[in-house]
């Protein structure tokens, strides 16, 4: 008999414990954030030289982490792909040797990367600021702006933008004789 409640005992004491651990993954953020990425917009030629007009919208269900802005070359042709979740490359062949171009001869490929967090915590955050400037000594040519956001939880979204750095005067631009303030 003592061995009857003794299994008893032990399948109600498991069945609590099996009960409450599932209960609590229903409570686990796997939701990324929404980003919508105002500026700049694809395909923009932005001037070297210049700082770069940025502005996206930013959501999630629970609370955003940080996030990060990546500014690589693209004079080899490669693409990103996979939507929110993956980051692939593919090389595409360009018969074009950038190695070569007398108009950036002596000029560097620019590169950024910077990760903020100030939006850790918030649920929702509207980003506008002009933090970012480009070279002026920068390489001409493709490039990619590569938007990162990640959650408290961990999960990320990533936005894409294919971007052209050129001389000054070339710009699609963005009027900087505006009345709004760059806090972040």
């Amino acid at each position: 008999m003592k061995t009857i409640k003794y299994i008893a005992f032990s399948f109600v004491l498991s069945s609590v414990f099996l009960t409450s651990c599932t209960a609590g993954d229903d409570n686990v953020d796997t939701e990324p954030p929404v980003v919508i990425l105002n500026a700049p917009a694809e395909g923009a030629k932005l001037e070297a030289g210049k700082d770069i007009h940025f502005d996206m919208d930013l959501s999630d269900n629970e609370a955003l982490g940080s996030y990060n802005v990546d500014i690589h070359n693209n004079f080899d042709g490669h693409n990103h792909g996979g939507g929110n979740h993956t980051h692939s490359l593919t090389v595409l062949h360009d018969d074009h040797d950038h190695d070569h171009d007398e108009e950036n001869e002596g000029r560097t490929p620019f590169r950024f990367n910077r990760t903020w967090d100030d939006i850790y915590g918030k649920k929702n955050d509207h980003i506008h600021h002009h933090e970012i400037v480009i070279d002026k000594d920068a390489k001409r040519g493709k490039y990619h702006f590569v938007v990162k956001v990640v959650d408290k939880a961990g999960n990320q979204s990533m936005v894409f933008r294919n971007i052209e750095i050129v001389d000054p005067g070339n710009g699609s631009g963005h009027d900087h004789d505006h009345d709004h303030d760059h806090n972040h």
